[in-house]
């Protein structure tokens, strides 16, 4: 039995406010009689206490169960009655809580007021029918909405489910943190693997938290509440802590230290985490013990448990190799996990472990499931086929079990089938799937639907409608569109909003994400948290932890400015080296231009031009515009000469897409001071091109402008530098003011009929 009940969360290193909101109108909750009639439609009290309930209020409302003493089956009469009044305002602050519905319930029922019970059970009747509603139990389901782990619990025992045992599914909350509680129901006679989630609502309410409506508040909420149950010591919390610490290291031996001690006392993605390691990374005596561990919960049938140790006999991990033992524990799962769990388990487990191909009693069992019906395995089927790039053939029949509800609570049989149309290049078909996907709430589906309106958007409401579709995707868990958002955010010079954007992806391990916080902390741009000494700690770290070349790029440029560090060229040449010589392009290119510029000491001219040719042999676009940049701006002696290589450079990577040089050249064309490279018709033709790009960037703008200037279309020259400076921030015009040469003093040109001549050489 249970009994975990909730008090309020408080966050480890953040600030929580806990601000009184608006909570939810009582008014047609006060009366027994009116109560009853509300909850006819529960989702609709739903929807009305995630609109205006509050969260300080709502979860304060839980201290009333120990007040009454509540423990899941009884209450004290005595405090009941004393608490009476307390209890009643509990239940309108906190509307949607089974487990204070319970409490009232059975406080009404130890009082004698068969009127206060049979409202309580109303309440709790329409909540339990909704929370279990049909296509909770799927492969990819839509989780039980509770406020609280207590409501789990008190849903378990108003339902007549028998508690077994729990597990969190994730390590790192997205849309969801789901908890999967295993739930023995004896009419159905199997174990029933009920989602719940009660981090999607408390992230609805907590409006007032600094990082609300971001993807990181998700994550905190999450380890506020496994750091509380695991003072607790609840095997759940401590099962998750052991997978956290075996997930953040890499040696396998490692891992597996970290999870021995919570796979022993019966934590299942410990055990599976263990399982993984010691199938796809072994070492001698990796297993010892996996299978001593999983033993006393499978004898006592533990269905998980059972499908676990099925999949160590079937790969031979900790015990020799035996299919039919293996078959037979499948098999014996699956009689008590209710619709085909354990089947759907192994196969997914074997999947992760790197296997091709299903062993034949799985392959069998799978085709029969199928014969009888079971969409899910159409799912399954997809799912490994669709992971892996090239064209895939799906039968008649998958292809309608991925449209059926059963595999579309969360939109992902959907968004299967807009993946697989778009193999098959029916571009029409694959957005029709793919607007039911996102529809449906699928986080990647979300941020390539979201982001392609993003790009071809035309009007500012459609770039805000389109931006609102990414950020569900972000929400959802979806890395890219976490980062496309906070990419936006920097364009429009909101770089808190950035940061805010990127922690979620950050602390869920996304190195793409670490990478570009770091940039925003080592630039220490205004109105972030983070500094530049925390880029420096982090860029250091993926260095030595993840072998990471652009974090040793990123320190090897600031030890050669001395920008947060000590000048120190020979270290940064010694890391630039490391990755170039493992054939790393960029670092290639930015060693080849250090030698040709002198960074690390005097120029070595004849360095710099080895590694550039070699980066440029290979047909890479930014060597080639990168060297063309220096022959035509940094080449001693500046000649007419380098310069035309410079051009022959950039047009040699314009041509094969490398857009930087095509503003380049356009750049060059429309403001050399040279008659020989000035050139308005060549400079329009390409800055026609750069047109042509949705979303131009704002330098490349600025080169359009000078085009149309140099082509004597001054009006246009004007509109368009206009847009440019719109676009600054208040902080960048002011730093661009600071330079002569400033967007503003090419705008005056522009307004008295001149084109702007480039006066010094520097790259645009």
């Amino acid at each position: 039995m249970r009994n975990s009940a909730l008090g309020r969360v408080t966050m480890s290193g953040v600030v929580v406010a806990l601000a009184c909101l608006v909570s939810l109108p009582a008014a047609a909750l006060q009366a027994k009689d009116a109560q009853v009639a509300t909850w006819s439609d529960p989702a609709a009290i739903w929807g009305g206490f995630i609109e205006h309930g509050s969260y300080a209020e709502a979860y304060a409302a839980y201290d009333v169960l120990g007040e009454v003493g509540y423990d899941l089956n009884s209450v004290d009469p005595e405090r009941c009655q004393e608490k009476r009044a307390e209890l009643e305002k509990a239940v309108e602050l906190a509307p949607v809580s089974i487990a204070l519905h319970r409490a009232r319930m059975l406080c009404a029922e130890a009082l004698g007021d068969d009127a206060g019970a049979e409202a309580a059970l109303a309440a709790l009747g329409a909540l339990s029918s909704l929370a279990l509603s049909d296509g909770k139990e799927v492969i990819s389901p839509k989780p039980i909405r509770v406020l609280g782990p207590s409501d789990i619990y008190a849903l378990l025992a108003t339902s007549g489910l028998q508690y077994r045992y729990e597990y969190y599914m994730h390590v790192n909350a997205q849309r969801y943190f789901p908890l999967v509680v295993a739930a023995w129901d004896e009419e159905l006679g199997a174990e029933r693997h009920l989602t719940f989630d009660y981090i999607d609502v408390v992230h609805a309410l907590d409006r007032e938290d600094t990082f609300s409506g971001y993807p990181v508040q998700r994550q905190l909420l999450a380890e506020a509440f496994i750091e509380a149950q695991a003072k607790a010591n609840e095997s759940q919390a401590l099962d998750w802590q052991a997978v956290k610490a075996a997930v953040e290291v890499a040696d396998p031996r490692q891992k597996v230290k970290a999870v021995r001690d919570a796979a022993g006392l019966g934590g299942l993605q410990a055990a599976g985490t263990w399982l993984l390691v010691c199938a796809m990374t072994p070492y001698e005596g990796c297993a010892d013990g996996l299978v001593d561990s999983l033993l006393p919960f499978a004898e006592s049938k533990q269905a998980a448990h059972m499908l676990m140790l099925a999949v160590a006999y079937a790969k031979g991990v900790g015990v020799e190799t035996d299919s039919d033992a293996a078959a037979t524990l499948l098999d014996a799962a699956g009689k008590r996990w209710n619709r085909n769990g354990a089947l759907i388990s192994f196969a997914q487990l074997w999947s992760t472990s790197g296997e091709q191909e299903y062993p034949a009693f799985l392959a069998e069992r799978i085709a029969a499931s199928r014969r009888n019906g079971d969409p899910s395995m159409s799912m399954l089927h997809a799912l490994r086929v669709l992971t892996v790039p090239g064209k895939v053939v799906l039968d008649a029949q998958e292809l309608a079990d991925l449209a059926r509800p059963e595999n579309n609570a969360t939109g992902k049989g959907y968004a299967l089938l807009a993946t697989y149309y778009q193999r098959m290049q029916d571009d029409a078909t694959a957005q029709k799937w793919l607007d039911k996907a996102v529809a449906a709430g699928d986080a990647g589906a979300q941020a390539t639907d979201g982001i392609k309106r993003h790009e071809a958007a035309k009007t500012e409401q459609e770039r805000a409608v389109a931006l609102g579709i990414v950020s569900l995707g972000a929400q959802g868990g979806n890395p890219f569109a976490a980062r496309y958002m906070a990419f936006r955010s920097q364009r429009a010079g909101k770089y808190s909003d950035a940061e805010a954007w990127l922690l979620g992806p950050a602390r869920a391990g996304d190195v793409d994400a670490i990478l570009e916080l770091a940039h925003i902390y080592e630039w220490e741009r205004p109105g972030i948290r983070g500094n530049r000494q925390q880029a420096i700690d982090t860029y250091r770290a993926l260095d030595q932890g993840n072998d990471s070349a652009e974090a040793r790029r990123r320190l090897a440029a600031m030890a050669l400015t001395g920008r947060g560090m000590a000048k120190d060229p020979a270290q940064a040449e010694h890391w630039l080296l490391k990755d170039a010589a493992r054939g790393d392009r960029a670092s290639s290119i930015i060693l080849g231009m250090a030698y040709l510029d002198g960074d690390f000491g005097k120029a070595d001219d004849a360095k710099g031009h080895e590694w550039m040719e070699q980066a440029v042999k290979t047909g890479d676009v930014d060597a080639i515009s990168d060297y063309g940049a220096w022959y035509f701006y940094r080449h001693t002696p500046a000649t007419l000469e380098s310069r035309r290589r410079g051009l022959a450079l950039w047009e040699q990577a314009a041509k094969a897409g490398g857009q930087t040089a095509l503003n380049n050249l356009a750049w060059a064309h429309c403001t050399a001071p040279e008659p020989e490279i000035f050139d308005a018709a060549t400079g329009k033709v390409e800055a026609d091109k750069l047109m042509q790009t949705a979303d131009l960037p704002l330098g490349h703008l600025d080169t359009v402008a000078a085009c149309r200037a140099a082509e004597g279309d001054y009006d246009r020259a004007v509109d368009l530098q206009n847009q440019v400076i719109a676009r600054l921030t208040s902080e960048e015009l002011a730093e661009d003011r600071k330079r002569t040469e400033n967007f503003e003093a090419r705008l005056a040109l522009y307004r008295v009929g001149k084109r702007y001549i480039e006066p010094v050489r520097k790259q645009p």
